[in-house]
């Protein structure tokens, strides 16, 4: 997207799930995140490691609701956890904007505006 293509909806879809995945339900995440299943039944090492991790940062995932989310196409899964989090956690959201052009900032914290280049530092 540059500057003349921007779209606010579209910005704000990435923004979101980029900088607040930590809004989404632990299910969310974890089909979201991969491209692949994380279940705990995995034979190769690396894996089994990796489930372990996710159990321990967002909680116990059923194995069979990260497969069954799975059957949906990874866009669309991206798109229903957004707009979850756009309509149950809005109020969460650090929409950090441009005071210039009132576009949305490459972060939550910056302080420059990479659409209009302005600086508020």
């Amino acid at each position: 997207m540059t500057a003349d293509t921007y779209d606010d909806d579209v910005a704000l879809r990435a923004y979101v799930l980029r900088h607040f995945s930590h809004l989404m339900t632990a299910l969310e995440r974890r089909v979201t995140e991969y491209n692949a299943p994380i279940v705990s039944d995995s034979n190769h090492s690396k894996i089994a490691k990796l489930h372990e991790f996710l159990e321990d940062r967002d909680g116990h995932v059923d194995d069979a609701d990260v497969i069954a989310t799975f059957e949906t196409p990874y866009e669309d899964r991206i798109a229903s956890a957004v707009d979850r989090v756009l309509s149950t956690r809005r109020d969460q959201l650090l929409e950090n904007r441009c005071p210039h052009c009132q576009r949305l900032v490459r972060t939550p914290i910056a302080r420059q505006c990479l659409w209009c280049g302005y600086d508020w530092h």
